[in-house]
């Protein structure tokens, strides 16, 4: 039966004095093929890339953050006057982009794009150093591949398509450079590392689950000045994270900060795990299984000069945040990626028999149980990860095909077999309906206007260019942020805006504020399940309302 083994790269030459053995230098016949090697992986990630600029408006999360970088951009003081739970950089970003490029959706995918083009290369930096030539190739293969198509929503400008660029190179820098003797006293990679993964928490907090792993490698390397690195490390995340963290919560206080980014998430988690007594205390189980057999693992490899077994710690930490979450979401799988593609191009199979291979000296005990512990809790990692699923891999709405009708529809467009509307219409039935209503709104004067969606998608506010008054544009965080849907319909009683746009499923989840709307709006436009409401003071305003109220 054939196993699969964590082995050393291909080497050349003599049998090595120790297991595993030693990277190979490069040969230096082969760096013009090996260089075009990696312009094919990224002609791959661009081309399996491109129908993320024809996507329309349709998912929730980018809404949300576009909405509340409107906001921001209008004055509004992130925590205190427009919550999020991310750290600011996140929202700055996303700023930044509407600020110079626009809301659509090919503005929004520019710096994705250019965060996966990173990501690769940074993959192909350290697969350079970790394995041989033909392995080398199919981990840029393998991260082209999940980077480049839409499984995990790395298309998207979301937190964690963002943070995989800088926590990947600070990932890549660590792992290829810890085991090699610094020739300075006080090295600058570990600094670049610590700002690197600085950089990735404050776009999210989850990434501190592969800046521990980065220290605790650091602080187990082989080498006598593993305590100036760690420091150098440290000193360098301090820094990034003292920058962001300093201003807000001086500016919003370190109350609302710390509810926001700490506070929210302990019921987010909470709620996906059972309620039974102790229920929390079971779910836990396996993460910290899984931590423990790679802390363990960590700690019996620590004097193994080969760096080829560090990136299965760093695989296993980037997969204990989907394993702890346990949300069906893919993205949350996206910073995994890389370390995933180095542990899996990294594995070899037995040879065959008769098949002549160089002798390899017997692994000591102490690294067979470490090569154990580690191969068990990235498998754990794996399972307890796999709860966050994959998108588009099989139809998720009736009007959808999955990866087929993604890939297909795009290529159907810009042959122009396909108009570019009924391709977009087929993400999601929201799509054509977000954008009757905006419609709506700008041909009667409304743009610009005080309103609240009471929905989970948000676009409306985006497309329509209202003004956000609730603390955050998806209902289901103003709902659990005001204290319950009664509570928030009284906020929006006493807000009292000019337009309201509802919803039927979150009229449905959400049936507190129908008494508001019974009483002073007046329903003026729907388009499928989305209605269009105006304060009655100003129905009379807008020219064309009467004609189509209750319609």
């Amino acid at each position: 039966m054939m196993r699969a083994t964590i082995e050393a790269p291909e080497a050349v030459g003599a049998v090595p004095e120790r297991w595993p053995r030693p990277v190979p230098p490069q040969r230096p016949e082969r760096p013009v093929a090996l260089d075009r090697f990696l312009l094919g992986a990224v002609a791959l990630f661009a081309l399996l890339r491109l129908p993320s600029f024809l996507e329309p408006h349709w998912y929730t999360d980018e809404a949300g953050y576009v909405t509340t970088a409107q906001a921001a951009l209008r004055g509004g003081l992130l925590y205190a006057q427009v919550w999020t739970n991310k750290p600011p950089l996140q929202i700055w970003t996303v700023a930044a982009v509407v600020r110079t490029l626009g809301t659509s959706e090919a503005a929004l995918h520019v710096l994705p794009w250019i965060s996966g083009l990173l990501t690769l290369l940074a993959v192909d930096h350290a697969a350079r150093r970790l394995l041989g030539p033909r392995r080398r190739v199919g981990a840029l293969v393998l991260a082209a591949i999940l980077l480049g198509t839409p499984l995990f929503d790395a298309e998207l400008i979301l937190p964690e398509s963002l943070l995989i660029a800088p926590i990947t190179w600070a990932g890549a820098l660590v792992v290829t450079r810890i085991a090699a003797p610094d020739l300075r006293p006080w090295p600058r990679w570990p600094l670049a590392a610590g700002l690197l993964a600085g950089v990735a928490v404050a776009y999210q907090q989850t990434a501190l689950a592969e800046t521990c792993a980065f220290g605790l490698l650091l602080a187990l390397s082989p080498s006598g000045s593993r305590s100036r690195r760690v420091a150098i490390y440290a000193a360098g995340f301090a820094v990034v994270s003292l920058l962001w963290l300093v201003p807000s919560v001086t500016l919003a206080g370190p109350g609302t900060v710390a509810r926001a980014l700490v506070g929210f998430w302990v019921p987010f988690t909470q709620s996906r795990y059972p309620v039974h007594a102790g229920g929390v205390a079971i779910a836990l189980l396996l993460p910290a299984a899984v931590l423990t057999l790679l802390v363990v693992a960590a700690w019996l490899l620590r004097r193994d000069p080969s760096p080829t077994w560090r990136p299965w710690v760093w695989a296993g930490a980037a997969l204990l945040v989907p394993t702890v979450a346990r949300q069906p979401y893919p993205h949350y799988l996206l910073p995994s990626v890389a370390p995933t593609a180095l542990v899996l191009a990294g594995l070899r199979l037995p040879a065959r028999r008769g098949a002549r291979t160089p002798p390899r000296r017997t692994p000591s005990r102490s690294q067979r149980l470490g090569l154990g512990s580690l191969a068990a809790g990235f498998a754990l990692a794996v399972w307890g990860g796999s709860v966050a699923g994959a998108d588009w891999v099989v139809p998720f709405d009736a009007g959808s095909a999955g990866l087929a009708a993604y890939y297909g529809g795009a290529m159907a467009t810009l042959a122009g077999g396909e108009s570019l509307a009924a391709y977009q219409d087929g993400f999601d039935r929201r799509v054509p309906e977000d954008a009757a209503v905006a419609a709506w709104i700008s041909a009667h004067g409304l743009d610009g206007a005080p309103a609240v969606v009471w929905s989970s998608d948000a676009w409306v506010y985006a497309d329509a260019h209202l003004r956000l008054l609730l603390p955050t544009p998806p209902i289901y965080n103003d709902v659990v942020l005001v204290g319950g849907s009664g509570a928030l319909a009284r906020r929006v009683r006493q807000l009292r805006p000019e337009l309201v746009v509802t919803l039927s499923s979150s009229m449905t989840h959400y049936p507190g504020l129908q008494p508001v709307l019974s009483a002073g709006y007046t329903e003026v436009d729907r388009s499928g399940g989305e209605a269009v409401w105006l304060r009655d003071g100003v129905v009379g305003a807008v020219r064309g309302t009467s004609s189509r109220a209750g319609g």
